[in-house]
């Protein structure tokens, strides 16, 4: 539960990000928007680490649960691990299909997860109606952390062992929410991504967190913690194997299933391998010679063959503790700058138009201007920060290996810079990530005596919420008498105000105000003084009066001095 809240706020973060900024890359081209290329390849380089050990930790787990089905297969003494060895025989089938055609890929792991959910729910159903107790999880609720010292944990805390182990567990369970950034990665492909990749985003937190926490709290409440413990390389057919009655036969469907989950998840990583390079490569931070693309299968062969060997050998260890520390320390070290990114792009590119934005905003003034800091940027920058400093210290393997691939990438990065004659450190490439539109400030024009229905009707069809909309209302001081015109401004700015707030009411950011004297000088003003885009013109009704004329031609007039600042909408009665 305490990896869910962190893992919370980082889906939420890539649900904004990757609406603003529909690249793909994730964190990376976040990085490299908000900080610099050094970050950028950073983040891009843990991501790369991530999707690397993706392909060997699903590997494992797949060949984990291929061990409850078959279990001779692992008996025989061949030197290694057979777990290692056949997690190696899964990675080469992997890119062999990845190899000679992505399409073929990515149908194949869109059936598999579709009937993996079914069995999950079914898993679930059955887990709560026969096993479930609630004195059993309440009882193992109250048992922080294992009371024995494991080989594979550094422990650095004073204190008792079982504390320990209670904080390297939150650093493992981490990783059962890993994966996040996949999303953002496809964002290139998706039409209208600034309407699916928020949805999709929460979507995902929503039913990963509920199904996490689910089969958490089941196995809490149904079996021993000793036997989930001793069970990782396969815990759901164990789980599952405790039914009464169907338990031995349903634990054999769980298995198969399992293994076709953990076997499509590794296929993940070989396919968020080849767009993450494609994007590093496009913004100069990785030779594009990683990038080539065979002739015929039109597939990124160098990488999918230079990485995924690399995620074969590191599955060849057949060590699952050993995989989970490197997987959490890139995944962790990505989310870390991907948090530092989404604050300061929050302060230097305001004026972006963000389709969603996250809840829980602070506003404060800096430098004469009023900026939205996110909470949850603020909140997450130190929870991933303290959560990867806690894998750093309790993860002697995860430790030694994580800061050597870093290092190599850091020599890679600035060999390959200075090759190319390219500072190491550049905004350049940062320039190069165009958000996907602008808030624009708008002036509508109202009427005095038009109907302010019509007016509203007719803004929510034309335009949506990257409009700022600023009312504005012009009252000829001339043509009225004295008597009249204060009262007259105060009823005209009193139905702005009323207008405005239904406005708000569906979100939209509105001003409004009333300019005593010339049309054409309060259009001037508009365009000189505020610097408005666009200035807004509903089309008059047929019952049209003089003035309504006399304001048409001033703007055919003034549309020739300044082009491209007039829309005329077609009013919506």
């Amino acid at each position: 539960m305490i990896a869910a809240i962190v893992y919370v706020l980082i889906g939420l973060t890539y649900a904004e990000l990757s609406s603003v900024y529909p690249y793909a890359g994730g964190s990376q081209v976040f990085a490299l928007k908000g900080l610099n290329s050094l970050f950028g390849f950073l983040a891009g380089w843990a991501l790369m680490l991530d999707y690397v050990i993706n392909i060997s930790l699903f590997s494992l787990a797949a060949a984990g649960y291929l061990k409850f089905l078959l279990p001779e297969l692992y008996t025989l003494n061949l030197g290694i691990s057979p777990l290692g060895l056949i997690a190696v025989v899964l990675v080469l089938s992997l890119l062999f299909i990845n190899y000679i055609g992505i399409k073929y890929s990515t149908s194949f792991t869109t059936v598999l997860v579709v009937f993996g959910l079914v069995v999950e729910a079914t898993i679930l159903l059955l887990g709560y109606a026969l096993l479930f107790n609630m004195e059993t999880m309440l009882y193992q609720l109250n048992i922080f952390g294992n009371p024995k010292a494991l080989s594979e944990v550094e422990y650095f805390f004073s204190g008792s062992v079982q504390f320990n182990n209670f904080i390297y567990g939150i650093t493992v369970a981490i990783a059962s929410f890993i994966g996040i950034e996949s999303i953002s990665q496809a964002a290139e492909e998706t039409r209208k991504p600034y309407k699916w990749i928020p949805r999709a985003a929460k979507l995902t937190v929503l039913v990963v967190l509920l199904s996490v926490l689910l089969f958490a709290f089941l196995a809490s409440g149904s079996v021993s913690w000793e036997t989930m413990a001793t069970s990782y390389e396969n815990s759901v057919a164990v789980l599952t194997s405790k039914l009464p009655v169907i338990g031995p036969f349903f634990s054999l469907i769980v298995a198969i299933t399992a293994f076709i989950l953990c076997y499509a998840s590794a296929n993940t990583g070989v396919i968020g391998i080849s767009r993450l390079m494609a994007s590093m490569g496009k913004f100069r931070l990785m030779p594009r010679w990683f990038y080539h693309i065979h002739p015929v299968f039109r597939t990124p062969t160098r990488t999918l063959l230079i990485f995924g060997s690399i995620g074969a050998l590191i599955a060849l260890v057949g060590d699952i503790p050993f995989v989970v520390s490197l997987y959490n320390f890139g995944g962790l070290l990505s989310y870390m700058i991907l948090m530092a990114s989404f604050i300061r792009l929050r302060i230097v590119d305001r004026d972006v138009y963000r389709p969603w934005k996250v809840p829980l905003n602070i506003k404060l003034k800096l430098k004469d201007k009023v900026v939205e800091l996110p909470l949850i940027g603020l909140i997450g920058l130190p929870a991933t920060f303290i959560l990867w400093l806690l894998v750093v210290i309790l993860h002697p393997n995860g430790r030694l290996f994580g800061f050597i691939w870093v290092a190599i990438g850091l020599a890679l990065y600035a060999f390959y810079r200075k090759l190319y004659k390219l500072p190491l450190i550049s905004n350049e490439e940062g320039s190069w990530v165009v958000p996907s539109s602008y808030v624009m400030e708008v002036t509508v024009l109202v009427d005095p005596m038009e109907d302010y229905e019509t007016i509203k009707k007719t803004i929510l069809h034309s335009y949506d919420k990257r409009y700022k909309l600023r009312l504005l209302s012009v009252i000829n001081h001339i043509a009225e008498k004295e008597s009249n015109l204060k009262e007259l401004q105060t009823s005209v700015l009193s139905d702005l105000e009323k207008l405005a707030i239904e406005f708000r009411r569906e979100g939209y950011n509105v001003t409004y105000d009333v300019f005593l004297g010339d049309f054409e000088e309060a259009i001037r003003r508009e365009i000189s003084v505020f610097n408005v885009d666009f200035i807004i013109c509903i089309r008059p009704s047929f019952k049209e009066t003089l003035v309504g004329k006399h304001r048409e031609e001033t703007i055919n007039k003034l549309s020739q001095e300044y082009p491209g600042r007039f829309m005329i909408l077609r009013r919506l009665e």
